[in-house]
């Protein structure tokens, strides 16, 4: 097979020609994804799915549950004949198509909406979108996709014949996996923070301390030891009109079934998330340093995840906008959540947090040297002039009212 020299010589283009290179091939593979797929389909309709597999696994070399998938993909795509064309023509990423095929054979979706938000959303506000589809869609509030999600739970656990070493792997529906997350990012971070052994602490990676953590919580006496990161946080609104909730939501964002969410209630603290209450400390000052329960418990509402790439914000930590040593007040509008990566992009690499005119906030790069590179935005789709920098200088008092209930179980 010939070797263009020109095609992988990247040295003399410029960043605008590198940007227009990478669409390129954003959709050319998306392209010969829609050609693989449509050949992988007819050949399952012709031949039977065990043989298209064979093929698959021989032609395509890859391991047999990788073609398993293939053919699996294969077959969902068939069901929405719109996606498929899209991604031939280029306009949406595989990724992307993917995803609709799978809810598509999950229940009802509207393929046309659905695709239409594909050309124009990346991967994390996508994802987002399409469980917010599913839920509108199902007809029930959620509870039958909820159910489907609970049937496909699993989880393995064996021993590797490499290295003698045990491999975990698993799947739980969206409370059961949010709680997990919680417990797990509850013991990481008593184990970083654990003054008896410090010098472990710091030796250890995270991944090993998130190893720990789960030894941890599995194989803890019971005896006197409290359950760690039990906290699961839900929101929801309150219809006025009609005197209820609505719209109730896990921490990521996932819809929630209202019965759902009046079930875990029954056996949970609930917090009304007013965070200008005197009973709560969400305006500390030069007080404290570190942020209190309260404001992450407030921040975590607020900004539901990192707010510059949108990990979970059970891992994430509290970061002043005007740095502390620079006079800056421990307030809740002072205050954003971010992932450690993120935070060492503030500290180290000059990345700057924005707050957007509808109150939320975005990490932008430095002006230098990525001066011809956009605006990396995480929380909103709206064009650059929606958005303005947080002063330099003071933190407004404005204490905004929030007025979702929050569910703490």
């Amino acid at each position: 097979m010939p070797v263009w020299p020109e095609a992988v010589d990247v040295a003399g283009l410029s960043l605008l020609e590198l940007r227009e290179r990478l669409g390129l091939i954003k959709r050319a593979e998306a392209r010969l994804a829609a050609m693989k797929t449509a050949a992988l389909g007819e050949y399952a309709s012709r031949g039977g799915e065990g043989l298209a597999r064979r093929v698959a696994l021989e032609e395509l070399q890859t391991s047999k549950q990788q073609a398993r998938r293939e053919v699996e993909t294969a077959s969902q795509f068939s069901q929405v004949p719109e996606t498929l064309d899209a991604l031939g023509a280029g306009e949406i990423p595989e990724a992307h198509a993917k995803q609709i095929a799978k809810a598509a054979s999950q229940g009802p979706v509207d393929e046309t909406v659905l695709v239409e938000a594909a050309r124009h959303q990346d991967f994390g506000t996508f994802s987002r979108t399409l469980r917010d589809h599913q839920h509108e869609q199902s007809g029930d509030d959620g509870k039958s996709l909820m159910a489907k999600q609970r049937e496909r739970r699993n989880l393995s656990f064996f021993k590797s014949p490499d290295d003698g070493m045990f491999i975990l792997n698993g799947r739980f529906d969206p409370v059961a996996g949010n709680r997990i997350e919680a417990a797990l990012a509850d013991e990481e971070r008593r184990l970083r923070n654990d003054k008896s052994d410090q010098a472990a602490a710091d030796q250890a990676t995270f991944n090993q301390r998130l190893a720990d953590a789960l030894e941890n919580l599995v194989c803890a006496e019971s005896g006197d030891r409290k359950p760690q990161g039990t906290t699961l946080v839900v929101t929801a609104d309150w219809d006025s009109l009609n005197q209820k909730l609505a719209n109730a939501r896990l921490l990521d964002g996932t819809p929630l079934p209202l019965s759902e969410a009046l079930r875990l209630g029954c056996n949970a603290d609930i917090l009304p998330a007013i965070f200008d209450t005197q009973g709560q400390e969400l305006w500390v000052g030069r007080k404290y340093r570190s942020a209190t329960d309260a404001q992450r418990d407030a921040l975590i509402v607020r900004d539901k995840h990192c707010i510059g790439c949108g990990r979970s914000a059970a891992w994430c930590e509290v970061h002043h906008i005007v740095e502390w040593f620079r006079g800056g007040l421990t307030d809740i509008d002072n205050l954003v959540l971010v992932c450690p990566s993120c935070h060492h992009s503030i500290h180290d690499d000059g990345w700057v947090v924005h707050r957007n005119k509808n109150g939320t906030y975005e990490l932008r790069p430095p002006p230098e040297p990525c001066a011809d590179l956009p605006i990396w935005k995480s929380k909103s789709n709206s064009p650059p002039h929606e958005s303005e920098p947080f002063p330099d200088v003071g933190v407004s008092n404005h204490r905004p009212r929030n007025v979702e209930p929050v569910l703490l179980s």
